[in-house]
């Protein structure tokens, strides 16, 4: 598969992301807490699809980048499926399982898994990925500490 269409993908599931931050934000507005981490992320998964589009314009624009990759969409597929199926429930869901849904999502092994294949395929693209990778692993830090202050109890992905 050409790594256009891998970042294609990724890109789609960061602005999937972002658009259901946004939404739990809203939802939450009387909790200015959960809000205001839901907001945040929201800001941080726009940024990432920024990053990813980014990156597929230097890809291409540039026949060194420009690779095939080896990888199987599934996963990020799946979790943008869950994503979008979430924002359009019709009923919105609590703070204690808007948190149980978003440290699912963020821990899932769907965006690492296309950021090491990406990086395998081009290493050129390999700063970029880690940085999204770190900013992951912030949004997980950040929802557990909110699951641990209000008592949610959240099971592995």
């Amino acid at each position: 598969m050409h790594i256009d269409a891998v970042l294609r993908k990724l890109g789609e599931l960061e602005r999937s992301l972002a658009e259901l931050y946004g939404w739990w934000s809203e939802v939450f507005a009387a909790d200015e807490e959960a809000a205001f981490v839901f907001f945040k992320m929201r800001g941080e998964e726009k940024a990432h699809a920024g990053l990813v589009d980014y990156q597929r314009k230097l890809v291409q624009n540039s026949p060194a980048l420009s690779v095939d990759v080896e990888f199987d969409l599934t996963e990020v597929e799946a979790a943008l499926a869950r994503a979008k199926a979430l924002r359009s429930a019709a009923v919105p869901p609590t703070v204690a399982e808007a948190v149980g849904e978003a440290l699912r999502i963020e821990r899932s092994a769907a965006e690492s898994h296309c950021r090491n294949a990406l990086k395998l395929a081009s290493p050129g693209v390999a700063r970029l990925l880690d940085a999204l990778g770190g900013e992951d692993k912030l949004h997980v830090a950040r929802l557990s500490d909110l699951a641990a202050r209000r008592g949610i109890e959240v099971a592995p992905a």
